[in-house]
Formats: structure tokens, sequence, C-alpha cells
């Protein structure tokens, strides 16, 4: 009798429980790689949030601190079309408006020079409309101006800007990313429809992170 070939069945059962170990450990692996991820944006704005003087280190950061931290951040997470950052050296405008707060802590964010890929990152204080324009890159809409954001949104469709608002119907009038506060926190979700309409490409490492995500990814 050739005993190499005898079926064994606790050599059965062995190859199946290591079948299982090593399933269960890619899922560990997976939902590891996933917390990771989670922590990236939490770690860049602790990292930000921790250079700036506004507060003491041990006090918890502010709304409007965390809501500035958040668009400091947003620019390493989105592809603008071709051509809109034309120079090596352009810099990635943010246009502010509605909230003084927060633009005051941009500005103490980037003050001596911030850049992303070689792009110094810019604050532009907007009150009026026509100031909005294609050299914005990322166009904040703070909640006090939620009346005004249907015909600002409208304006803006296509010109490949990144529009942040606060809002609970923010995405569904066409923005692309809403700032919420979840269990007092502030969280974001993104419009990845808007997005597409903007021509705009948001990194999938933005995208685990979000609170929740509108339209399918590609």
């Amino acid at each position: 009798m050739n005993l190499t070939n005898a079926y064994n069945p606790q050599l059965a059962i062995g190859v199946r429980s290591d079948r299982r170990m090593g399933a269960r450990w890619s899922l560990r692996c997976l939902r590891r790689r996933f917390a990771a991820l989670a922590r990236v944006l939490v770690v860049g704005v602790s990292l930000i949030l921790g250079t700036s003087a506004a507060f003491a280190a041990e006090d918890a950061p502010l709304d409007f601190q965390v809501k500035a931290a958040f668009l400091v951040n947003f620019p390493k997470y989105v592809d603008w079309p071709a051509g809109t950052l034309a120079e090596t050296n352009s810099p990635i405008t943010v246009a502010i408006l509605g909230d003084d707060n927060v633009a005051g802590e941009f500005g103490n964010m980037i003050e001596g020079g911030r850049s992303i890929g070689g792009h110094p990152i810019k604050l532009k204080r907007i009150t009026k409309d026509e100031q909005i324009g294609p050299d914005c890159q990322i166009l904040f809409i703070a909640s006090s101006e939620q009346q005004r954001a249907p015909a600002i949104l409208e304006k803006v469709k296509g010109m490949g800007i990144l529009t942040v608002g606060e809002a609970d119907n923010f995405l569904e009038k066409g923005g692309v990313v809403n700032l919420v506060k979840r269990d007092r926190k502030i969280r974001f979700q993104i419009n990845l429809d808007a997005a597409r309409q903007s021509h705009l490409k948001i990194s999938t490492r933005l995208l685990v992170v979000a609170d929740s995500v509108k339209g399918k990814t590609e």
C-alpha cells in the first residue's frame, strides 16, 4: 500500500485549519491597514495644530482650528485638472467666505510659508461672489453663508474648485466636501459626483477616512 497517497484526516484538518488561520490573518492585516490610513488626516491635523500658538498644548482644539487644519491638509489628497497649477511654483489658493475665525487660524498655520509639492499655500479672504474665480483651488463656504451657497456652487461648477461647506444639504446642492460635527468631533463627507463635475480627483487615502462618501469610485 502506498502510504504517501493515503488520505490522512488529521492532515486534512490541519490544512483546513491553516487556511482558516491564513484568512483570519489576512483580515487582521487588512483591518490594520485601514486603521493606519484612517490616522493619516488625524495625525496631519494634530501636527499642524500642535505648531499653532493659538492655544495651549494641553487644550483640545476648537472647531474653527480643526476646520482650518483640514483646509490646509486637503490639497495633499486632491489632483486638479491639467493646467490649473501651470507652473511648478504656482500657488494653491484657498478662498474662505463667511468665517473670520477659520480664515485667521488658516493664516496663522501657513504663516512663514507652507507648500505642497512645491506649490505654496495662499489664503484669499472673500466677501463678494465676484471675488470667486478660477484662481481659487479651494473654496470654503461657512454656514453663515449657506443661503448664498446654491448660487455660488452654480457659478463655480466646472471651474475645478474644491468646494467645502458645512451645511446639511451642501452635498445635495453640488458641494464636494461637507464638514459635519459627530460625537463632538469635526468630520467630513465627500460627494464624488460633484468632484467629477469639477474635474477633480480625490485620493482614496482621503475617501477611506471620510464620514461618508456620495457617489461611486472609479
